[in-house]
């Protein structure tokens, strides 16, 4: 999933148009795998840190 370039809503990145608004859009190979890349970061930085806010409630001894 991606931000729509328009309305900012998420959308799949396989997508030619945005379900929400309708904005038509085209990526390159290149810009696609940009897109994919910062999703997972950002999907890892937050399994990160709710991984940390378990150990931190449940620490093990």
């Amino acid at each position: 999933m991606t931000p729509c370039p328009n309305c900012k809503r998420n959308t799949e990145l396989q997508k030619q148009k945005c379900p929400h608004c309708g904005k038509t859009f085209q990526y390159t190979v290149a810009q696609k795998f940009d897109l994919m890349a910062e999703s997972v970061e950002a999907a890892l930085r937050l399994e990160l840190e709710r991984r940390k806010k378990a150990q931190n409630h449940n620490p093990v001894m």
